[in-house]
């Protein structure tokens, strides 16, 4: 059983004892380290500032570590100051939903177990057996968690060790851990008469936030995208649209959350996709005399509509198209399929999609239905029988 175990406390703005961090005269944090020495012995002081006395001390820890500081037999530094040492240093490499969401994982998930752990305490035996702790739960207030969620956690937990193995806090580990057995909960493609049933629904009356489901249908859009799209990132003189930003909520801490636009999920996600005919017809019937600024889905330009709130409208139409209830995602999953079976090459597919390789598109997007199926083995086979028939046929010959 690991001894370790603590909630993760909210940063206050007060130094302590022995940290080296004072608050200065100008209202600034100042952290003090011992940067080196010289040949008579004598100390030579590094410096550390910030308005913030948390971003000081992570910085300090860091200064410390790559100053000879720490060492691998003794060391008071705890797992909680290593991690958000961590976490502080990709702030400026990674988006800030990507942000939000690690330290949601944390200090959700990691920080409850490990936090007060010594980082001299870390080996592989302790840090597998942890992992175990925060997949299962001891205590009956959490549940167990699933193979998504543990696989993430797993992840963290191995890069920030490498951190600290980079700075020389210890030894560089390789943890094994067994994760959840993955259930498949991707929704099933819609159907073609289903597709026929959401199509007939949108031309009946055209809303541009009725269209936005033929456009994660039939452009395989993510939702996020949809939210993010502007008039100007319709040429409808080419009959093209261009894939630039995305709209997601994210965790600021709290309890809270806020909006945020950024660009896609990766750089292959930034694209240009060409419209189909009978989707342009439509878009160029509602354009009107909306500016490039005009948020699509909203109609101003003030704010975009946020994916939690479009959500709860692509609900509402499925259930008036007489569809069956399906995530939005699952439109974009149909749009895959589809492709594939009309005989779309997967790098193609890929690069529609946004996709960073053609793997994701064959493991993540392509359905098999059983029609399809049926269809490949009797063209397999009618093709080998046709080869036998001949081969017989010579030796009769």
């Amino acid at each position: 059983m690991v001894k370790w175990v603590s909630k993760p406390q909210e940063e206050t703005e007060m130094a302590r004892r022995g940290e080296n961090i004072h608050k200065r005269k100008d209202g600034r944090w100042e952290g003090r380290y011992i940067k080196a020495r010289t040949q008579e012995g004598k100390i030579q002081w590094g410096y550390v500032y910030g308005t913030v006395y948390a971003e000081v001390k992570r910085v300090l820890i860091q200064k410390k570590a790559e100053a000879g500081f720490y060492n691998l037999k003794r060391t008071d530094l705890t797992f909680e100051a290593l991690a958000e040492v961590w976490l502080h240093s990709l702030r400026n490499s990674i988006k800030e939903s990507t942000y939000a969401h690690y330290s949601y994982t944390l200090h959700k998930y990691l920080l409850p177990v490990l936090s007060k752990a010594p980082v001299a305490s870390l080996e592989e035996s302790f840090l597998e057996q942890a992992m175990q702790q925060i997949i299962v739960p001891t205590d009956a207030a959490h549940t167990p968690l699933g193979n998504s969620s543990a696989r993430e956690c797993l992840s963290m937990l191995r890069r920030i060790c490498k951190y600290a193995a980079h700075l020389r806090l210890i030894r560089p580990i390789e943890l094994e851990v067994t994760l959840p057995k993955a259930i498949d909960q991707i929704s099933a493609p819609l159907s073609p008469a289903e597709q026929q049933r959401l199509y007939q629904y949108v031309q009946e009356n055209p809303t541009p936030r009725k269209i936005g489901l033929l456009l994660g249908l039939e452009l395989g859009l993510r939702i996020g995208e949809i939210c993010g799209l502007q008039w100007g990132d319709f040429d409808l003189k080419l009959g093209t649209l261009k894939i630039s930003r995305t709209v997601c909520r994210i965790s600021c801490g709290n309890g809270h959350t806020k909006v945020v636009i950024q660009t896609p999920k990766t750089r292959t996600s930034r694209r240009e996709i060409p419209i189909p005919k009978q989707l342009l017809i439509m878009l160029k019937k509602l354009r009107g005399c909306a500016s490039n600024a005009t948020w699509f889905l909203s109609g101003n330009e003030s704010k975009p509509t946020e994916p939690r709130c479009y959500r709860k409208s692509i609900k509402a139409y499925l259930e008036q198209s007489t569809i069956r209830q399906v995530r939005p995602h699952a439109l974009r999953h149909t749009f895959a399929t589809t492709c594939l079976q009309a005989g779309c090459d997967v790098k193609t597919l890929s690069e529609l999609l946004g996709h960073a390789n053609a793997n994701i598109t064959l493991q993540r997007y392509v359905h098999s239905d059983l029609t399809r199926k049926r269809q490949e083995m009797n063209r397999i086979f009618s093709h080998q029988v046709s080869i036998k028939g001949r081969v017989v046929q010579n030796q009769i010959e």
